[in-house]
């Protein structure tokens, strides 16, 4: 049961990405999940990334936030629930191969061709619910970094320093306003 309104979050690609199964099928080295093309697992995991770099010295607070301490006894589970994202009905799969190049006879290296597709669409949501009770200054202590850390993201799912997965990530109520700014250095220090 969600205990205060959900962070909805907006994503607008500027390009092709790709959330692979991790599975080869018939004909693709690297298919997609049609199923879940987005899953809330990818989404929390760049969120998380993004925190890291937002507050570099305060491991605690993403930890807090996103939940950590895994395979330790101090394991914390996150307050917080993700969704899948829920693309707009415009997406489209699209197969796409690539292939490696020996750098010194500029011909295909042996056994590097790979077939995977990739997704193109416009626009997707989805949202942070809080699943734990939560006191006021601390509800607003995890929306802080919740936006700033989406706001912060820039690429998700495969290859995203090969020009896949380029995104604008929009949080809502809180939007990444001055306030909002102001209070994560706050939190930096």
């Amino acid at each position: 049961m969600a205990m205060s309104n959900p962070l909805r979050v907006t994503i607008t690609f500027h390009g092709p990405f790709r959330v692979a199964t991790g599975v080869p099928r018939e004909g693709l080295d690297v298919p997609v999940d049609k199923a879940g093309l987005l899953p809330a697992s990818s989404l929390k995991g760049v969120q998380r990334a993004a925190a890291r770099q937002l507050l570099p010295a305060r491991a605690d607070l993403v930890d807090e936030v996103f939940g950590g301490g895994m395979g330790t006894s101090l394991h914390s589970p996150s307050p917080w629930h993700w969704t899948d994202a829920e693309l707009d009905g415009t997406e489209r799969i699209m197969p796409r191969a690539r292939v490696a190049i020996d750098a010194a006879t500029g011909t295909a290296r042996n056994d590097h061709l790979m077939f995977g597709e990739e997704v193109w669409a416009r626009t997707a949501v989805f949202e942070i619910t809080q699943r734990a009770p939560l006191d006021g200054v601390t509800r607003r202590r995890h929306h802080v970094v919740l936006a700033c850390s989406a706001a912060a993201v820039h690429a998700l799912g495969a290859d995203r320093r090969r020009g896949h997965g380029w995104v604008t990530l929009t949080p809502a109520d809180p939007a990444v306003d001055a306030t909002v700014l102001a209070d994560l250095e706050a939190l930096r220090d």
